[in-house]
């Protein structure tokens, strides 16, 4: 049962973290008033999903390799 509650533990922590990364880029987003500042906004916001992306299968092969050694 430990194996499980450390697994959703885990997620939710990772799904924490993501949500509180974004909250920056998406605010840029909201307040952007000319198309300009609209288009830096947009690539913040993917270059910023496009890492967090990267960096949550690090996370997970990480600690699913884990699990298996």
């Amino acid at each position: 049962m430990a194996h499980k509650s450390s697994r959703t533990r885990f997620w939710t922590v990772l799904a924490i973290l993501n949500i509180a990364a974004m909250v920056y880029p998406v605010g840029l987003y909201i307040q952007a008033e000319s198309n300009d500042s609209q288009f830096l906004a947009t690539v913040v916001v993917l270059s910023v999903a496009f890492l967090l992306a990267i960096m949550d299968t690090v996370s997970a092969l990480v600690v699913y390799m884990g699990e298996l050694g």
